[in-house]
């Protein structure tokens, strides 16, 4: 990755890191699957979880990211990979996992992605099928951790369809930007799906030492 890369190693990321382990710990799940999500679009969500799984896999862990944002994807930009087949294309029956997973390297570390696919026509359909437990059963058994990019809570009901299949969604707050209606209408819909809401990440703070901005400055467990 260039200079301009958007990823980071940097100590919040470790910090989150051990904070995510110790939250989704409580699950017991041997894999644990974790969502990662905001209000609304643009407030760092995809970066966010992208970084988890560097730091994950910095840790030696087996380490997995589902592009589950059918609608705006990313993910494959991100890593200049092709983005089908993908996510959707095995949910349709089009592709199988294998066929969809890519090997990636960053910050060191190794770890595979899936990306979006094919943007189709009903995401909500796709995402709530029982194929979609299949995949999640049959990666689960070959990672230790599985990030899925989710779509916002707020504009479509894409991520609350899947909250039952995870082991618990953060959320990521931008600074500045997510106000706080959005964040309480954003916990009662997950919590109205009986989702389990590991913790906040506060995007985009300014440091104090010279203006720069960055990603995971703080991360707050929710009660």
């Amino acid at each position: 990755m260039g200079a301009d890369t958007p990823f980071s190693i940097r100590e919040e990321y470790k910090l989150l890191r051990a904070s995510t382990a110790f939250a989704a710990a409580a699950g017991g799940d041997s894999c644990k699957i974790v969502g990662v999500t905001s209000a609304l679009p643009e407030e760092g969500k995809s970066i966010t979880c992208l970084n988890l799984a560097v730091a994950f896999a910095q840790t030696q862990a087996r380490v997995l990211v589902l592009d589950c944002d059918l609608r705006k994807p990313t993910v494959a930009r991100y890593f200049s990979i092709y983005p089908s087949p993908g996510m959707s294309n095995v949910l349709a029956g089009m592709s199988s996992p294998d066929e969809a997973v890519c090997r990636v390297e960053c910050g060191g570390a190794k770890f595979c992605v899936v990306p979006s696919g094919d943007i189709p026509p009903n995401p909500s359909e796709l995402l709530g099928t029982e194929r979609m437990g299949a995949v999640l059963g049959e990666m689960s058994e070959r990672f230790d951790y599985v990030f899925i990019d989710l779509p916002p809570v707020l504009p479509v009901s894409d991520p609350l369809v899947l909250s039952g299949r995870l082991t618990g969604v953060v959320i990521v707050v931008q600074a500045g930007q997510t106000k706080k209606d959005e964040v309480r209408a954003t916990l009662e819909r997950l919590k109205l799906a009986q989702t389990n809401v590991l913790g906040f990440v506060l995007n985009r703070v300014q440091s104090s030492g010279g203006g720069r901005r960055y990603y995971a400055r703080r991360y707050g467990a929710y009660a």
